[in-house]
């Protein structure tokens, strides 16, 4: 059974950019029939995009909650400890740097891809978290 919020959002808002993307772009001999099918399916896939984001979602949240409770410190600690590297690289490399350099400060060079690994695991910390504090709210 699909969330409420969602059946909510892809009936509304996605659910009028369908209706629009459907009067713009399919040619004038498509049936009205035809087009309220396409409508229909259009936001049956787009209903079933959004539950599998839904799931996975929760299958992140549910990691993140086992890991909390766990009682050995790395396994809870490696995601705050990722975001105060990061912070750190870019306090050094674009704060810091521009005014000691002179004094022998050297830039922290980070190949591209941890950089991007850095920023994906706190992209979904923050996003996880984001939507946590939201459905807490909402209860």
């Amino acid at each position: 059974m699909p969330e409420p919020v969602v059946t909510s959002i892809v009936q509304g808002t996605l659910g009028r950019v369908i209706d629009r993307l459907a009067d713009k772009y399919l040619p004038s001999s498509v049936s009205e029939k035809e087009r309220e099918e396409f409508r229909i399916r259009a936001r049956e896939l787009a209903l079933k995009e959004a539950e599998a984001e839904a799931r996975a979602i929760e299958s992140v949240n549910a990691t993140i909650r086992e890991e909390g409770r766990s009682e050995h410190w790395m396994q809870w600690a490696w995601r705050p400890l990722i975001g105060f590297t990061f912070a750190a690289v870019v306090i050094n490399n674009y704060i810091l740097l521009p005014y000691f350099r002179n004094l022998g400060l050297q830039p922290i060079d980070i190949p591209s891809g941890i950089w991007e690994s850095m920023l994906v695991i706190l992209g979904v910390a923050a996003g996880t978290r984001g939507l946590e504090k939201w459905a807490r709210e909402r209860k």
